[in-house]
């Protein structure tokens, strides 16, 4: 039996609010960029990557990633012009 109208979109408004909720989280990653410093797991394709130098307070908040292990060390740097390895 097909799905309703009703149902798909219901099932596309979820998805929708799911992807805001992800830029949301990324947006406040982003404008809080100390935070990198802290230790914290970052999700890299299949496999999980150690960040950071220090220790993270023991407030239990989640910090330096988004729910789904999205982190801004993430993004790549680009280089100053002229800047060869």
């Amino acid at each position: 039996m097909p799905a309703s109208a009703f149902t798909r979109g219901l099932a596309w408004l979820r998805q929708r609010v799911a992807v805001q909720e992800a830029l949301h989280e990324r947006r406040q990653l982003l404008d809080r960029p100390w935070e990198e410093d802290l230790l914290h797991w970052h999700r890299d394709g299949d496999t999980w990557q150690l960040h950071g130098e220090h220790a993270p307070p023991a407030d239990g908040r989640r910090r330096s990633t988004t729910a789904d292990g999205w982190c801004p060390g993430s993004i790549p740097r680009s280089r100053p012009p002229g800047d060869q390895d």
